[in-house]
């Protein structure tokens, strides 16, 4: 891959890590907001959901962890000029899956078939 599409890519992971790091530090404080000692039926119903919100948004918050460590690995590979080898088959994953998924380890063969027996998720 020519060092102009590498600088692209590189741009639009950290781009993505940005947002994702921006999106998940609104998250931590807005799940971190302590709840009131609620002691009637409507108070004690609405810290259920408080809990049920503060549940949701630690999921998406280990989910946003998730994608910042691929992305962190998909960084390392343009270091190590690996960026764009399929890890399952070692051909060139095409630029439009790419452009799609930048993270993206495996070309899409080979992400089916892993998925298809219960790999990756």
């Amino acid at each position: 891959m020519r060092a102009t599409e590498l600088k692209k890519f590189k741009k639009l992971l950290l781009e993505q890590r940005a947002k994702l790091t921006g999106s998940m530090g609104r998250m931590a404080e807005e799940a971190l907001k302590p709840n009131g000692g609620g002691q009637d039926v409507d108070e004690i119903a609405d810290q259920g959901s408080d809990q049920f919100e503060q549940q949701l948004t630690l999921g998406l918050m280990e989910a946003g962890q998730q994608e910042v460590a691929r992305i962190d690995e998909a960084l390392k590979r343009i270091e190590d000029k690996t960026y764009g080898i399929c890890e399952g088959c070692q051909a060139k994953i095409p630029k439009p899956r790419l452009e799609a998924v930048p993270s993206a380890r495996y070309c899409v063969e080979c992400q089916s078939k892993l998925e298809r027996f219960g790999v990756l998720g």
